[in-house]
């Protein structure tokens, strides 16, 4: 029987960080008013803006593309669907604008501060697995207050391999000096975080803040971080 919970292994962007806010509020101000956009909502936007971002994040997680390379083209396919032809002339700035207020619109998950304070208080190790490069997340985790906090980053740039292979889990293991059944992973996306960490017998807790119908209702599932001493039940499965 596995014992207390020594170590959180815990995914950055829409789990601590408000990722999804931030791209959201930066679309609105890059955006509003673009005569190419004015038949589309903003919920639109976001939605095909998301698409285009996680298509291109895996060509960048594959290394057939920089991060600001794959920034640019994913402006230039979101113009060229509302306006066909100007994607290229439009792109480049429209990238630079989106990332300068992109920077400006960061901002914790709700409860994620707290609750990461209460694991500090437990004593449980948290070491960050993120599927980034090391430098965007380590400026995330400082610039949002959680350096006293966070144990370890380990990213698929550093490992060399992204969630959901079983190499990035191991390396966050040994990082925090944990056996798989004293651990647990919190994450919120499904394929990469829990279905990952599961297939190597890692306990899973998700943290599904959108309210999308789980594939497994067995797993353990969390609507908010807050209140935290809530979310720390869970977690540490007591």
């Amino acid at each position: 029987m596995a014992g207390p919970v020594r170590a959180v292994l815990c995914d950055l962007d829409d789990t601590l960080f408000d990722h999804r806010r931030a791209t959201r509020e930066s679309l609105a101000r890059v955006l509003g008013g673009d005569p190419c956009f004015a038949g589309l909502t903003l919920d639109e936007i976001d939605l095909e803006h998301r698409q285009l971002l996680e298509r291109l994040h895996l060509e960048v997680l594959a290394g057939r593309l920089t991060v600001e390379d794959a920034r640019v083209e994913r402006f230039r396919l979101l113009v060229e669907t509302a306006a066909p032809g100007e994607g290229r002339a439009r792109s480049h700035a429209m990238a630079r604008a989106y990332r300068a207020t992109y920077e400006q619109s960061w901002h914790l998950v709700e409860g994620a501060f707290e609750l990461l304070s209460r694991l500090k208080a437990a004593l449980v190790t948290v070491v960050i697995v993120t599927n980034n490069n090391v430098l965007e997340q380590e400026q995330k985790i400082r610039r949002l207050g959680l350096a006293g906090l966070v144990d370890a980053l380990v990213t698929s740039e550093e490992v060399g391999c992204a969630k959901p292979a079983p190499g990035i889990f191991h390396a966050a293991l040994t990082r925090a000096d944990c056996s798989i059944d004293r651990a647990v992973m919190l994450g919120d996306a499904w394929e990469t975080d829990i279905a990952g960490a599961r297939a190597l017998g890692i306990r899973v807790v998700w943290l599904n803040r959108v309210g999308e119908t789980s594939p497994d209702p067995s797993v353990p599932e969390l609507s908010s971080l807050a209140p935290p001493d809530q979310a720390l039940r869970v977690i540490l499965g007591r």
